[in-house]
């Protein structure tokens, strides 16, 4: 085969990445004003994605799977202006690829938003989850297959075969600081975790539920210490309104 024919293969095979790399149909429109209600964020089956009431940042969240502590800089609007987005693309069958998603949704951000960004490592605080004085009182999960991982709802986490690696996953969520596991625990474990929110009691439990700490400590004896380590972060460097659609 010749150079050319070569060459020419190669920019086939980049504009067939491209084109999977990006969204086939794609809506960006503000808000409706004076809405008050929380954002959503839903990956469709097909490799869609459906965002109401969303902010830049929380598209850069879900497009990097990163959570706001790990995002920096940029213009204030990128926290405040708030937008709903309708993207598809047509997938061989009904399945659901996240990191296909989130891979065109980094591509809609840098054409829409003129986004741009780069990487650094700071030092932020972060959590060291380690088992508490008196040890443990984690329960083994069951050793047969079925469900595995935590259920989070207001004020509760129920845990079936879970390892640390989900827990300080869910963790890290929930206080919005990095989470690292040091307890050394390597099993799969079971638990119904209550707590009373820093918000107040959540709509129908009871009011005397401990902090999250005092809950980790007293029912399942684990501790979160303070610590401060390296945390991947993402630093904008530009990004623009979005562009008519």
């Amino acid at each position: 085969m010749s150079e050319s024919a070569n060459m020419s293969n190669t920019i086939l095979k980049l504009l067939f990445v491209a084109l999977l790399q990006q969204f086939e149909a794609a809506t960006i429109k503000p808000s409706e004003p004076g809405n008050v209600r929380g954002a959503t964020y839903e990956f469709l089956p097909g490799d869609g994605l459906r965002v109401r009431n969303g902010t830049l940042k929380g598209l850069i969240e879900t497009a990097y799977d990163l959570r706001d502590f790990q995002i920096f800089g940029g213009p204030g609007w990128v926290n405040s202006e708030r937008y709903d987005v309708l993207a598809r693309s047509e997938a061989v069958d009904a399945r659901q690829d996240n990191e296909a998603i989130r891979r065109r949704l980094q591509t809609l951000l840098a054409q829409r938003f003129q986004l741009q960004l780069h990487r650094e490592t700071k030092d932020l605080p972060e959590y060291a989850l380690r088992v508490a004085k008196n040890g443990t009182r984690l329960i083994a999960g069951e050793p047969s297959g079925g469900p595995e991982g935590i259920e989070r709802s207001c004020g509760e986490m129920i845990a079936t075969r879970a390892t640390m690696g989900s827990l300080v996953f869910v963790l890290s969520r929930q206080l919005d600081r990095p989470v690292i596991d040091d307890s050394g625990l390597l099993g799969k474990y079971k638990f119904d975790l209550k707590w009373t929110p820093d918000a107040g009691p959540c709509h129908g439990a009871a009011g005397d539920q401990p902090s999250l700490f005092t809950a980790l400590q007293e029912q399942l004896g684990l501790k979160l210490d303070s610590i401060k380590g390296p945390v991947d972060s993402l630093a904008i460097d530009f990004a623009a309104r979005p562009s008519e659609n």
